[in-house]
């Protein structure tokens, strides 16, 4: 079997780990003929490099990886593809081919909405304001993309109401993405996450939230069964695309 190596963010924060390491548990229980592994970018180990190497030494000449990635911004645009082509000079008898990132696809849309409800929103409340939270990029066209998400949340409900804010020093900011609902004429405000696990940010997010009372706030995707579903489907679009994949 094709090693499928899930690539992650890493954090300073250990909730981030524990919860892609259970997202990955999930694809594993679900997929038991599947050989999934994690790496991670940064701060938190087995490294990429570290899980490439590995997967070498074993003997294996191919491995897909699928980067946990939401937005195409410099994880996705340089930092990885640079870590895979120091990869292939380093184990020239492994062939790495990488999936598309989990991006936005619909179904993490349609578990966006899911957590929403679940954090106690009816789907019917055409007075609830959504804001969309994400980490927020310097690439201007990483935050344009993620801005589209939102209103995508906001189809098949009776919610009218949507705003996109960033964790970081993106704007707009949590807070003014909340008075804005509000002034709009929200009255049932909400907190989603365009993230896919807990961390220091989304702590971040949430804190700016506290000033307004009763802020609903939702999970973050992890905790919903779609990211497994993207994850092993991306997987298999690449074996489906790839002859040398479907060959070996």
């Amino acid at each position: 079997m094709i090693p499928l190596i899930a690539v992650a963010h890493g954090s300073r924060d250990p909730r981030s780990a524990r919860a892609v390491a259970a997202a990955l548990a999930a694809v594993r229980d679900r997929h038991p003929q599947l050989d999934v592994r994690l790496a991670f970018l940064d701060l938190n180990s087995p490294s990429v490099p570290q899980v490439l190497d590995a997967v070498a030494a074993e003997g294996h000449r191919q491995a897909v990886v699928v980067p946990l990635l939401l937005g195409s911004a410099f994880h996705a645009r340089i930092d990885l593809p640079a870590l895979l082509a120091e990869s292939r000079i380093r184990n020239p008898h492994l062939d790495v081919v990488s999936a598309d990132i989990l991006g936005d696809d619909e179904l993490l849309v349609a578990a966006v909405r899911d957590n929403i409800v679940g954090a106690g929103v009816s789907l019917d409340d055409p007075t609830v304001g959504v804001a969309l939270c994400a980490v927020g990029s310097r690439r201007v066209g990483a935050n344009a993309s993620t801005a589209l998400v939102t209103p995508r949340v906001l189809t098949g409900t009776g919610w009218t109401l949507g705003r996109t804010c960033f964790a970081t020093a993106t704007e707009p900011s949590v807070e003014s993405a909340l008075s804005e609902l509000t002034r709009s004429g929200a009255r049932t405000l909400v907190l989603a996450p365009w993230m896919l696990a807990p961390g220091l940010l989304w702590d971040r997010a949430c804190a700016a939230a506290e000033p307004l009372r009763d802020v609903h706030i939702a999970t973050t995707l992890t905790d919903h069964e779609a990211v497994s579903d993207v994850i092993v489907s991306r997987y298999l679009s690449v074996v489906a695309a790839s002859p040398s994949l479907v060959a070996a």
